[in-house]
Formats: structure tokens, C-alpha cells, sequence
């Protein structure tokens, strides 16, 4: 059970740590250097059997302890994740998997077993339920469901690691059989689709973070965010403007906590959107919102009140807001950091007519070269396929949030190819137009009520990825979907519930746990 402590705490001076273990790139954390370490003591055809991050499957940064592990020869025997708790670590807020494996192995099967159980439940049943773990690899079945636990047969994982390196993720990635099996089916029927990372390079599409005050610009972060107003689900301290109204003129905008607001003109701001929270309408066209690029559109009286001072930095803050709307907003905006059972979320990708700049927290930047193709690929960025692909790969960050990052995340997505796209451009313009404007159910109670508009867009999908004997198994699909996320949210609901032990009590049932592993251990 390696520390997961960051690497910018470690004690150790970095180069003598880099000296030590050179093998190890980039700012990952101090497990990664334990791994590695491990390695170095092990012979082939020996077991490392390890607690690891979240990170070490879809982490950026980890990549090059993948590829040290893998161009050795390793191969994954088990992974064990929870389907109850966040992590097996003792109060750990992020997801922790159990790993096993094995040097030189030329194994190409591995089995990922979902916990259905607590541990402190599951550990007495451990006896009755090995063997039909360890006789799961002497068999053909797949699958074992028991109460206490699923366990699940991948085949050819060793090739999936190959071809995914950059993001294992969809290995692991579901708490429950339905969802995995089914991901994995649908990425190897699409395998041979191009990916969005091979759009990028082929320059058919981009994706951009835009970190505000961060673009040609520094040290200006918090001032360019409060330039940014809001019109749906933006909170905290960084609003400090709201859009009471707007048109092709200009815009009203009140100020917060005060009963105070001003008109600019449209001129001195930028189209935006800050959160896809309560965003209704899957084309925001005339409904933006607008960051503010132009100072002197802020009465001098109002700057003052708010804070907004020194003028100076305002001023650097609304360039790097205008130079990265010039360059890199997007005709389609993708969700990032979201929680899938929200209410508040509608649609994971939205459109407008005018260049939108999204915010990095919670919206990426997507600019779709040919305007032609922009329709097909925003409906299909909303179909419960790249849904499923977007849990695949997801990056888990706290209970039930995940991240889509662009590179690790959205870049991995299969798309349809592009004599598909244009082929059903004049279809995808013609579901557009009919629920542009449409106030939709949430995401979520659309999958779980097999929504007729998200049908319309899913068929619309599978289509495209000449996918049509999918066509019957939508309502599996969506089944499938709703479970997983309703297993996400309860999660995120027992880990919001779970009482704080004092250090005292976490002290003592350490040292029980650790007595009572090493008595029976050596019992054995």
C-alpha cells in the first residue's frame, strides 16, 4: 500500500528521487515511485499485488509508469474496485483500486471483481467465494454474480492495454457487469472508427482549455474571472455580475448584493458560459452568457464597490479574455467536471450560431473546421454511445464528480468517420431544428425513462457508426446507463453520510486490523 502523497511533498530533494528512480516522469504521485522500485525486486513470473490511485489507470502524468510496467511484459491478473465505498483506504476521498500483477506473464485475460459489499462485511465470506474466483480463469463463463461481489472475465486485455495506454480506464471503469460488458463490446465494435485525438491531428476538429487569466496573461486569475457574468447555475465568490437582459445591442447587468446595475454595450464583451448548470437548451444561440472585455464598460463607482481594483490588472485580465476568444472559443462547447445525476445537467455538449468561450472548470472548446459537420457531431456528442464511451473513460474525481479532460478524456472517443458525417447532415439538421429550443428532461431522467428525443438522437448515432443491429438493444443500453449512475449516486450519498472518526478512533482500528491481518496470515 504505497503513500499516495503528492510529489511536491515529498521530503526528498526531486533529483535525488529522479536519480533513484528515473524511470518515473512528469508530476505523478509518490506511489508511482514504489511501483517502479517494486519492479526492480521482482523476478519474472513474480506477483505485485498493490493498493493504487485512480491515477495510475487515466492519469496524464502516470503514463510513463504504464508503459514501464507494460513494456516489460505485465500482465493484469486481478483488479478489484468497490460498487459501496469510495476507497479502501482508510478515510480516502478519492477512488483506490486492489492490483495484481504478474512480471513476464504472457496472460491476456484478466478479471475485475466489484465489491457489492462493505470489506468489513465481505472478509469473513472470503473462504467460499476464492475458489470460484481462482476456477473463473479455468472456465469459459465470464461472468460470476454472487450477493457479496461480480466478478468479470476480460479477455484480450493485454491488446486493449496496447491500444489504450493513455487511458486504461474502461478496464475498470464500472461498478456494475451490465455496464462493463457493455462498454467493452461497443469499443471493440467501434475500435476501427477514428478517434477524436485522430481528428485533432488531422485538423478536422480542436479542443481547448481555456484557464481564465491564464492565457497570455498571468497572475491575473481571480480578476478575469469575476469579468465573466452569469445568466444560469454559476455560483460563489468569483460572480460578481448576473445578465438581467440582453440583446443585438447590448446587455444589462446587475450587480451582486446590491441593488445596483449598468448597460454596456455588447461591443465591450465576449460571448461565453461559464457552467452547463441548468443550461436547458442544446442551441444557446442569443442565449449566451458574456464576459466583460472592455473595463471602461464598468462604471468607475461599481469597480470600486466590487473590488475590482487595480485598474491595471482588470485591464490584463479582459485582454487575456479577448485574445483567448479570438483564438481558441469553440462553435461547440463540451462538458468537463460534472456530476452525471445532477438535476442541473441537460446535455453534455452544446452549440451556438456565435463562437462561445467556455471556462476550464466546468466546459472545454471545441471548434469544428467544417461547419457541415458541426450538427451531426453535437448530436452525437449528446447519444447515450458517447455517454457510455465518457464513463468508459472517465476520470473519477471526488464520490460521484468525474472529469472529462480533453486529452486523457474526450480525445479517446470514437466518432463516426467522416463520409458517415456529411452522408447524415441533412438528418441531423432536421432533429436539431425539432429540440433545439426545447426545455428537455435532465440527462438523467431521460436514460431512465427512455426518453423519446434522446432516442431520436441515439438511433441518429448508431447510424452514423453503421451500428443499426444496436438499434434494438437501446432500451439495454439505457438500462445498463441508469444503473451505473444511480450506483454512482449512492456513493456519492454514503460517503456524504459516513461519520468522521477522531484520530484516536482511526489509530485504534488501524493497529486492530493490522494485529488481526498479521496474526491471520501467519496463522496460514
Amino acid at each position: 500500500n504505497p503513500p499516495f502523497t503528492r510529489r511536491e511533498r515529498i521530503p526528498a530533494k526531486k533529483e535525488e528521487l529522479e536519480k533513484l528512480v528515473p524511470e518515473v516522469k512528469g508530476k505523478t504521485g509518490y506511489w508511482a515511485y514504489f511501483v517502479v522500485a517494486a519492479d526492480k525486486l521482482l523476478k519474472e513470473n513474480g506477483i505485485m499485488a498493490l493498493v493504487i490511485p485512480e491515477e495510475f489507470f487515466v492519469g496524464r502524468s502516470a503514463e510513463s509508469v504504464r508503459e514501464y510496467l507494460f513494456n516489460k511484459e505485465y500482465a493484469v491478473k486481478y483488479v478489484v474496485r468497490s460498487a459501496v465505498e469510495v476507497a479502501f483506504s482508510e478515510s480516502a476521498h478519492y477512488r483506490d483500486y486492489l492490483v495484481v500483477l504478474q512480471k513476464g506473464s504472457s496472460e491476456d485475460h484478466m478479471v475485475l471483481l466489484i465489491l457489492k459489499e462493505k470489506l468489513d462485511e465481505i472478509r469473513n465470506k472470503m473462504d467460499y467465494m476464492l475458489p470460484k474466483i481462482i476456477e473463473l480463469r479455468k472456465t469459459p463463463d465470464r461472468k460470476i454474480i454472487l450477493k457479496e461481489l461480480t466478478a468479470v472475465m476480460i479477455h484480450d486485455s493485454s491488446q486493449f492495454v496496447k491500444k489504450h495506454i493513455g487511458n486504461l480506464k474502461p478496464l475498470v471503469s464500472f461498478n456494475t457487469y451490465e455496464a462493463q460488458t457493455l462498454a467493452l463490446e461497443l469499443l471493440d465494435e467501434i475500435s476501427k472508427n477514428p478517434t477524436l485525438k485522430e481528428l485533432m491531428k488531422k485538423h478536422v476538429v480542436s479542443i481547448k482549455v481555456y484557464n481564465p487569466g491564464q492565457y497570455h496573461t498571468k497572475g491575473v486569475e481571480a480578476e478575469a474571472r469575476k469579468l465573466f457574468a452569469s445568466r444560469y447555475g454559476s455560483r460563489g465568490p468569483n460572480v460578481i455580475f448576473t445578465i438581467k437582459e440582453s440583446n443585438e445591442q447590448g446587455a444589462c447587468f446587475d450587480v451582486k448584493k446590491t441593488k445596483l446595475s449598468f448597460e454596456a454595450p455588447l461591443s465591450s464583451t465576449v460571448f461565453s458560459l461559464r457552467t452547463y448548470s441548468k443550461v436547458k437548451h442544446l442551441d444557446i444561440t442569443n442565449e449566451e452568457e458574456l464576459a466583460i472585455v472592455d473595463v471602461d464598460a464598468i462604471p468607475r463607482e461599481i469597480l470600486k464597490l466590487t473590488g475590482l481594483l487595480p485598474i491595471d490588472n482588470m485591464i490584463r485580465a479582459a485582454e487575456d479574455i479577448s485574445s483567448a476568444y479570438k483564438e481558441i472559443s469553440g462553435n461547440i462547447l463540451l462538458i468537463r467536471k460534472v456530476r452525471l445525476t445532477s438535476p442541473d445537467l441537460y446535455w453534455t455538449a452544446f452549440t451556438s450560431n456565435n463562437k462561445v468561450l467556455g471556462t476550464t472548470s466546468a466546459l472545454l472548446n471545441m471548434n469544428v473546421t467544417d461547419n457541415r459537420t458541426r450538427l451531426p457531431f453535437l448530436l452525437y456528442f449528446n447519444s447515450v454511445v458517447t455517454l457510455l464511451q465518457l464513463i468508459a473513460f472517465m476520470a473519477e474525481t471526488e464520490a460521484a464528480w468525474v472529469t472529462f479532460h480533453g486529452k486523457q478524456v474526450w480525445s479517446h472517443i470514437h466518432v463516426p468517420k467522416i463520409g458517415s458525417i456529411f452522408r447524415f447532415a441533412e438528418k441531423a439538421q432536421e432533429i436539431f431544428n425539432r429540440i433545439r429550443k426545447l426545455d428537455v428532461k435532465p440527462l438523467f431522467d431521460r436514460i431512465k425513462a427512455h426518453d423519446s428525443i434522446q432516442r431520436q438522437i441515439d438511433e441518429l448515432a448508431l447510424e452514423m457508426l453503421g451500428l443499426n443491429h444496436w438499434k434494438p438493444r437501446l432500451d439495454e443500453i439505457y438500462n445498463a446507463v441508469a444503473k451505473e449512475l444511480e450506483t454512482m449516486h449512492k456513493i456519492l450519498e454514503t460517503s456524504r453520510k459516513k461519520p468522521k472518526k477522531t484520530k484516536t478512533q482511526q489509530k485504534e482500528e488501524k493497529e486492530k486490523g493490522r494485529t488481526e491481518s498479521l496474526a491471520k496470515w501467519f496463522k496460514k
